[in-house]
């Protein structure tokens, strides 16, 4: 009887072939509701079409896995790998499975015209490999339960054994743990990522604000004060400003050292052309002459600070290793950064010592960077077992746990804050810095932004110079300068009669240079259909969440999907 329903069914297969009604694919036609087994080829009969049927509806009650069979007429001699490719596009393109599930099967029957030979594929979506049959399982449906069948032409019992194999694979158990892993992950991508991310930022701005937040000080009579406190040096003012150390607050230190006579800047043009320009140092510099010298004597009046005692140290150092010579080259003064790190937690500690802030800013700082560090290595570890598994809600909540850790990271710069007393300072520097900025901006030498800020403080040229370094003022100084010398060469001065930086000199020797101021394949999970990211999925598995298992009906399938990578089966 087999045999003479295989003649029939070929017979039938040849005749549709020929007239050209066939409906191959892709792309497909659309699916019936309610109907899982498209016979196109002709090659079930209608009992085993009705059992399959009434099984496959079976299945989908207890399991809520969807199943679709189809067979359709192909060219002669179409590979595996091109059937795998076609029951592929047929489940993405019907949806075989629910969203967020991904659970449906789908059975292509790829025929030849001889109605004899041709391809069977078994694909599947990532949740039912997941939970209910692997590509292994479903290789061996294959091979031990269909082939035999396949290569007598028994397509009816080829295609009820697999269904009976599902049947028995599609247990409640298997369907309840997708769902519960597929909650999970909807739970864990949409609630629980977002409420990391949100709970580590709050955490941090909380703490900024509780502890970070610098004090606001409204009343402002430092604006008054005669001069600065005995241990704000030009760079402690930098480092109050800029809240921590920076390279603005060894600028100012080093010119504070040069406008003292303790050293002078040597300009030096370097490279084939000379137009590579360098800085050295000597620590020796000339005699000056009385007015200079009288200068020199005003500006040590104010206590030289440690951190830039240390500095200085750091250059007599350098000078002594490099042949016991006062002269330090551009090449040489690499050395000195070996100083910097000592100069900055010298500086550091003053500043804490004289109450402008609290705790150490470099280890507050340092503090909050571990925080985001540790944050952020959790992030990666979740990101990598999301990838692996995978598992959307665990990427989710690595890509939150990475994001907090950069927003951590950033509030944790602004973490450092100045007490009350740091407070006043900052307000009495920034009145200072707005009264030198406007002073600078209109005088044409540094002799008369002395006689004209008002700073009783501000007795030389030198101090305007390190003080407008120390405040931020560099272009200003600068255009000072620049002004200075267009008198000079214009002839409306003459020389030596205003104030240039003797302790700094060009290649030429020329005092007052410019330039000194700045310095998984295969099976899915549980949770996930892959580890790509699919929120469409996870809403849709979300809203699932404390409803009864039921089945779908018969109203078409359920838009799932993750085909691909899950074909098994072969030719016969």
């Amino acid at each position: 009887m087999p045999v003479l329903l295989g003649v029939v069914g070929g017979l039938c297969l040849v005749a549709a072939f020929a007239t050209g009604t066939a409906a191959g694919g892709p792309p497909f036609p659309d699916p019936t509701a309610g109907v899982h087994v498209y016979d196109t080829a002709g090659i079930f009969s209608p009992p085993a079409i009705s059992l399959a049927e009434t099984q496959i509806r079976t299945i989908e009650a207890r399991s809520r896995a969807q199943i679709v069979v189809y067979s359709q007429l192909v060219e002669d001699g179409r590979s595996t790998d091109e059937a795998a490719r076609d029951a592929e596009a047929l489940g993405t393109q019907w949806g075989v499975g629910r969203k967020g599930f991904d659970d449906g099967l789908v059975i292509l029957f790829d025929m030849y015209p001889s109605g004899a030979h041709g391809q069977v594929i078994l694909d599947a979506g990532s949740g039912f490999r997941a939970s209910i049959m692997d590509n292994a399982e479903k290789q061996r449906v294959f091979d031990q339960d269909m082939l035999p069948r396949l290569r007598t032409q028994d397509f009816d019992g080829a295609l009820l054994a697999a269904i009976d194999r599902v049947d028995a694979a599609a247990t409640p158990e298997r369907a309840a743990a997708l769902e519960r892993g597929r909650q999970i992950d909807a739970v864990a991508g949409l609630l629980i990522a977002p409420l990391i991310l949100v709970m580590l930022i709050a955490w941090s701005g909380l703490s900024w604000i509780r502890f970070g937040r610098d004090p606001v000080y409204l009343d402002d009579p430092s604006v008054h004060m005669a001069g600065p406190p005995e241990g704000l040096t030009p760079a402690a003012a930098a480092f109050v400003l800029a809240g921590g150390p920076n390279r603005l607050a060894l600028t100012a230190a080093l010119l504070d050292l040069a406008a003292r006579g303790q050293l002078a800047f040597e300009e030096e043009h370097l490279g084939p052309l000379g137009r590579t320009k360098r800085v050295g140092i000597n620590l020796n510099p000339p005699a000056p002459d009385a007015v200079t010298n009288a200068q020199r004597r005003r500006n040590r009046a104010r206590p030289l600070g440690r951190a830039e005692a240390i500095a200085f140290s750091g250059l007599e150092k350098i000078a002594r290793t490099e042949g016991g010579g006062d002269h330090i080259g551009p090449a040489e003064l690499l050395g000195f950064s070996m100083t910097v790190g000592t100069f900055d937690k010298a500086l550091e500690d003053s500043i804490v010592q004289q109450g402008w802030f609290a705790v150490r800013p470099s280890a507050v700082r340092r503090r909050w960077l571990i925080r985001a560090i540790g944050i952020g290595l959790a992030g990666g570890a979740a990101i990598f077992g999301g990838i692996q598994i995978p598992f959307n809600g665990l990427l989710f909540i690595g890509i939150a746990l990475v994001a907090s850790a950069i927003a951590v990271g950033l509030i944790g710069r602004v973490m450092p804050a100045v007490t009350l007393p740091g407070a006043m300072i900052r307000a009495m520097l920034a009145a200072y810095r707005r009264t030198l900025k406007k002073t600078m901006e209109l005088a044409r030498s540094m002799d008369a932004v002395i006689s004209e800020a008002g700073l009783a403080w501000l007795d030389t040229p030198d101090q305007a110079v390190v003080w407008g370094t120390a405040l931020g003022l560099q272009h200003e100084i600068d255009g000072v300068l620049e002004r200075t010398f267009d008198d000079q060469r214009q002839g409306r001065i003459a020389p030596g009669v205003v104030w240039l930086p003797v302790w700094y000199t060009g290649p030429s020797g020329d005092a007052g240079g410019h330039g000194f101021a700045g310095s998984s394949s295969g099976g899915g999970s549980v949770f996930s259909s892959s580890a790509v990211p699919n929120l469409g999925g996870m809403f849709a598995a979300l809203g699932t969440i404390g409803n009864a298992p039921s089945s779908s009906g018969g109203g078409g399938f359920g838009g799932g999907g993750g085909f691909g990578g899950g074909a098994s089966g072969g030719g016969f």
